[in-house]
């Protein structure tokens, strides 16, 4: 049995490595015991060790479950020592301080399936950890074992699969009825947890061999019941509906009754997540549910089932008209949500999410997703066609980049609608932003006159609510203000012009600093910003990138992202050139996440070329020890900024993300 000495660690990982023919060796031992023995306390103990760690490869039991297991005699009262008792299965069991485990996960998952061959299946064993206990009390690091073993859903290819891997076991190698009564022994069990009701009434629309609607509803509504401020306890009851809806229902009347039960669960789920509080808040209201990430499934639950109705009334869907505005407004939800972020650096959104959307937003408006031109549309609108987009990923073919003609419409129509209403501050923000877009589409000369003129539109709106805007101002604000080399902001001619004036017109800025702002300051205020309109619902989530700092000049200088992930993209195709075709698309996703999550990116010598270095200084004063970004001889505090560790590094990068600046620390 294995100790937590330093020699005894070394034999653990000499172990680890040959722990095939080590349960290879056991495995006689341990077979004749079980058959002579299948019920004795050991045996028991063994194939609780060996499902936990099968199946949750870093859970243990402590020592004082295990003798509780044991039964007496306990050692201190003259019982042999817990190596003797586990005898034959002591080669296979690890010790670490108080914590009792099996050596490997390999060799438990070995275990249960010799297990399941001598007659004590994955369920029987399943409901003994149920059934755990130590005294009169189960474990709290117990009880959180047992959640996982049962309830925690890995990531698929297709999002999250629909059970925890044991549960599927049981269903494929055992029946539906065996991993019923073990999940409804934990529910009765466990009655302060709603995950065990959930999970129950998810098996009963989902698995067996036809739903059961009526026992899922029953078990989602105890859910809610156990977590009445728990929006993820509410999603299961709209999901019964939707399901029902979806596969259950045809008559036109049954469509109806379903999806008004639907739409009343899932809008119930809205409110109760728009409710929740990110934990930092927490201690402002005791009462508040908590929630690391804002819950996203009501909004989209929403449009699928709007969208299954549309699709059960083809030709004549009576709930059109009354739908279509609440569709509007859940598509431009997820346009920003899926805009500005993602679930975290290397996770985006089953392929399927954005296709629902952007399906019933053209089922119940005529319009089609890839025409929008809203702000995050556009600052979107770069990335169709390329391999990463959500638009590439949800509809594979049919979906091409813009043309610069078409960026170039888009402006021109921006620009009409903003002419004829000037004092409208979200059409301004969105026309600046179509040059910005169509500027890197095909970047020409550094256009000053343009960005002075896009300067000019921006600054009418500064004297008034300059403290009120939205985060997109903010990020307008810092790309068309944000200071650089007086050289690089004139073109040869302007410069010239400037070194030969004599008179009085040499005093004025620079031509492209027709105006200069405390940079540091709009840098807080779109923090501010965001905080206040989006910090909640896109809390727990990855920000993404939009823009990164040139060594252009005028608008060229601003890098949209599409333009680093086609190079990364024209890398990894070239890598993959002699690789399968079947195989491609998901290797090239693996390389694709792995070059940003990484930090390789930064070394393709094409993403280098277009980026331009910031400096970072440090000032000591005292024991008060601060880092700045240095913009244009001026200073703007480290901590306004947001960075993105890649390694420690002496060079960095600048980007913005709809929060703000981000530095990038780049391996040299």
């Amino acid at each position: 049995m294995e100790s937590n000495s330093g020699e005894d660690m070394i034999s653990a990982l000499s172990l680890d490595e040959n722990h095939d023919s080590l349960f290879c060796c056991c495995e006689p031992n341990i077979s004749a015991h079980v058959k002579d023995h299948p019920m004795s306390s050991n045996t028991k103990l063994f194939s609780v060790l060996a499902l936990l760690n099968a199946y949750v490869p870093n859970s243990y039991l402590n020592m004082e479950e295990c003798r509780e297991i044991l039964g007496p005699p306990d050692p201190i009262h003259g019982g042999p020592p817990f190596e003797d008792r586990m005898q034959p299965f002591s080669e296979l069991i690890r010790v670490s301080g108080s914590e009792v485990r099996l050596i490997h996960p390999d060799v438990a998952a070995r275990s249960v399936d010799l297990l399941a061959c001598l007659g004590i299946p994955r369920s029987s064993l399943a409901q003994e950890c149920v059934s755990l206990r130590c005294g009169d009390e189960v474990q709290p690091h117990t009880v959180q074992f047992v959640r996982d073993l049962l309830t925690r859903r890995e990531m698929g290819p297709k999002g999250k699969e629909k059970f925890s891997l044991l549960i599927k076991d049981i269903i494929e190698k055992e029946t539906f009825d065996k991993a019923l009564l073990v999940l409804t022994k934990a529910s009765n069990k466990f009655k302060d947890k709603h995950i065990f009701p959930q999970t129950v009434a998810r098996l009963y629309y989902i698995e067996g061999r036809s739903p059961n609607f009526n026992a899922a509803e029953k078990w989602a509504k105890e859910a809610i019941k156990r977590a009445q401020n728990n929006s993820y306890a509410a999603d299961t009851l709209g999901q019964v509906y939707k399901n029902h809806l979806l596969r259950g229902a045809n008559q036109s009347s049954e469509v109806k009754e379903m999806a008004e039960k639907a739409f009343k669960a899932f809008k119930d789920e809205e409110m109760k997540a728009d409710k929740e509080l990110d934990p930092e808040l927490s201690e402002y209201d005791d009462c508040a549910n908590i929630s690391n990430s804002f819950n996203n499934r009501g909004h989209f639950g929403f449009i699928q089932v709007a969208k299954i109705v549309s699709e059960k009334h083809k030709h004549n869907n009576p709930l059109k008209d009354t739908l279509k505005l609440e569709v509007e407004d859940k598509f431009e939800f997820f346009e920003w949500y899926l805009s500005y972020s993602q679930p975290d650096r290397t996770t985006v959104e089953p392929d399927y999410f954005w296709r629902d959307v952007a399906t019933c937003y053209q089922k119940y408006t005529a319009k089609d997703a890839t025409d929008s031109t809203s702000f995050p549309a556009l600052l979107d609108c770069l990335n169709h066609g390329l391999f990463v987009s959500k638009e590439k990923r949800a509809f594979q073919s049919g979906v091409t980049e813009k043309t610069r003609p078409q960026l170039e419409q888009t402006r021109d129509e921006l620009k009409a609608a903003h002419e004829e209403n000037v004092e409208d501050v979200k059409m301004a923000q969105r026309y600046i932003l179509s040059n910005i877009i169509l500027n890197n589409k095909e970047t020409h000369s550094p256009q000053h006159a343009l960005v002075r003129e896009l300067q000019a539109i921006l600054q009418r709106f500064l004297p008034t609510g300059a403290n009120s805007r939205d985060p997109e101002f903010y990020l307008l604000v810092l790309l068309l203000f944000w200071p650089e080399d007086q050289f690089q902001d004139q073109t040869l001619e302007e410069a010239d012009v400037e070194e030969n004036n004599t008179g009085e017109e040499s005093e004025q800025p620079p031509p492209g600093l027709m105006y200069e702002l405390d940079m540091e300051k709009y840098v807080a205020l779109m923090e501010k910003a965001y905080d206040k309109v989006y910090a909640k619902y896109l809390r727990g989530r990855y920000l993404l990138p939009m823009f990164f700092l040139g060594k252009g000049s005028g608008l060229s200088r601003w890098i949209h992202r599409s333009r680093l992930d086609k190079e990364v993209e024209r890398m990894v195709e070239t890598q993959l050139a002699n690789e399968p075709s079947d195989t491609n698309r998901n290797k090239m996703k693996m390389k694709i996440i792995d070059m940003w999550s990484s930090g390789k990116v930064w070394q393709l010598p094409e993403i280098q070329d277009m980026l331009q270095p910031v400096q970072m200084e440090a000032t000591q004063s005292g024991e008060d020890h601060e880092v700045f970004l240095s913009v244009g001889g001026k200073k703007i505090r480290k901590s306004l900024c947001q960075v993105d560790h890649v390694s420690e590094s002496k060079r960095f990068y600048l980007g913005f993300n709809i929060k703000g600046p981000v530095i990038f620390e780049v391996k040299d």
